[in-house]
């Protein structure tokens, strides 16, 4: 079954104000560049808060005003229910200070959430979002490959040398490396959409510097997220051998291509296991973060409900223990300072996203639209929300915006294929044997 585009559901979402779709792209640039960090004459005028806040007041006026509908897409009603679950645990806080200033941060990024479901109404603004925000990530990994070429942007870390982020948020080798892996499938899959001969060579030379910076930042988180794309590119491929011969050869050109250091700093993932099992007592970096992981195993078991509070276990660690330093593991974050309430809330959140992406999935196949952009972004996300949850097992990233970066577009991508392509709620679902990727592994 085809379908053909349809306009007259569209109208209404379609006469919403540009100026929500032109702040959104506006405050993209503005957090992924962290433009006050690059020039500090712009810092005092907080211009990344400014634009969110004028943002935001916009959103709630259309909700108020019924131009947003709240019921529009259940991932409305989980959002709202981890967020609650986040506020209700600054009363039984173990610092309240701490919780508050971290829902506060919660609230900032999930206010990308609300921009993307109030700024993108139909497909074309879809596709400029994407690839402005492609750009914005690509902008994070191509300055430090270009600095590096220079034999600049690294800095003596973690006894080895590694490659910085330029400033902000994605500075720290773990945040450029982590940011960069979980980004691979939204880079690779537009790759394949493109038809043109010169995006796709752009598109291939980005995920070739992509790959060089993840190797220099010596991130280790980085390198498991690397080769669960990979692994993930493998289970879900029409030809298991060809993909194969392919995954093989490219990883053999990659070991070759890698730096020394950055060999000798994959190796050492196999001392993980004898961490884990024999607790090893040599201080490395692995031990720490074993230690860390029991320390906020015990603090859940002792405070199972709602945990110690949002942002709250480096006190807890600091106070009883001696070292103020978070959980580096999201899925201890998540138990040690939300507990099982706040766990059950995240694990809706994500599920529910998980849901619209296959639901959308869904209907593009029954429509025979497996060759479209939006298609292909589709899976890209789902692949993106896949590597954040592996990345997820060394960072301890529960109040970023990855979260809800993926929210929001799995909405959007739901609601353009409900309206411009007259998506039924009946939509026949697929058994997973039958949703296969878009075919082929190379583009």
């Amino acid at each position: 079954m085809k379908v053909e585009k349809t306009t007259t559901k569209q109208a209404l979402l379609d006469n919403g104000s540009k100026f929500l779709f032109y702040g959104l792209l506006a405050y993209t640039v503005i957090f992924y560049s962290q433009i006050a960090g690059r020039f500090s004459a712009l810092a005092p005028f907080r211009i990344e808060f400014v634009v969110g806040t004028i943002l935001i007041l916009c959103i709630i006026t259309k909700f108020i005003k019924g131009d947003l509908k709240f019921n529009e897409n259940v991932i409305n009603k989980a959002s709202l229910f981890f967020i609650s679950i986040a506020f209700i645990t600054i009363h039984f806080a173990f610092v309240k200070s701490n919780a508050l200033d971290t829902f506060i941060l919660l609230l900032k990024f999930f206010s990308i959430y609300l921009m993307l479901i109030a700024g993108i109404t139909n497909e074309k603004r879809l596709k400029v979002f994407t690839y402005i925000y492609l750009a914005c990530i690509a902008l994070l990994f191509v300055e430090p490959f270009f600095l590096s070429l220079q034999g600049k942007g690294f800095r003596y870390n973690n006894f080895m040398m590694r490659l910085y982020g330029v400033t902000g948020y994605f500075e720290h080798p773990n945040q450029l490396g982590a940011i960069t892996a979980a980004n691979l499938p939204l880079f690779y899959f537009i790759l394949k959409y493109q038809k043109s001969a010169f995006k796709k060579l752009l598109f291939v030379a980005l995920l070739l510097m992509a790959l060089r910076v993840i190797m220099l930042t010596q991130s280790r988180t980085a390198f498991i997220g690397l080769v669960a794309f990979i692994a993930s590119l493998w289970f879900y491929s029409n030809n298991k051998i060809k993909t194969s011969i392919i995954i093989l050869l490219s990883c053999t050109l990659i070991w070759f291509a890698a730096p020394q250091e950055s060999k000798d700093r994959f190796l050492t993932l196999r001392g993980s296991l004898d961490v884990v099992t024999t607790g090893e007592k040599e201080a490395t970096s692995m031990t720490s973060r074993w230690i860390l992981t029991k320390r906020s195993w015990t603090v859940f078991l002792e405070n199972p409900i709602l945990g110690v509070g949002i942002g709250c276990f480096p006190s807890v660690n600091g106070r009883r223990w001696g070292h103020w330093f978070p959980t580096h593991n999201l899925y201890t974050q998540l138990l040690s300072e939300m507990g099982i309430i706040g766990s059950i809330a995240f694990l809706i959140l994500i599920i529910t996203i998980f849901k619209n992406i296959n639901r959308s999935i869904n209907f593009m196949l029954k429509a025979k639209m497996e060759n479209t952009f939006i298609y292909h972004l589709n899976y890209g996300l789902k692949y993106y929300l896949i590597l954040r949850l592996v990345v997820g097992l060394f960072g301890h990233d529960l109040y970023r915006n990855w979260w809800w970066f993926a929210a929001g577009l799995s909405f959007v991508i739901f609601r353009v294929l409900k309206h411009d392509y007259n998506l039924s709620s009946n939509t026949k679902t697929y058994s997973p044997n039958q949703i296969n990727m878009p075919s082929g592994i190379l583009p």
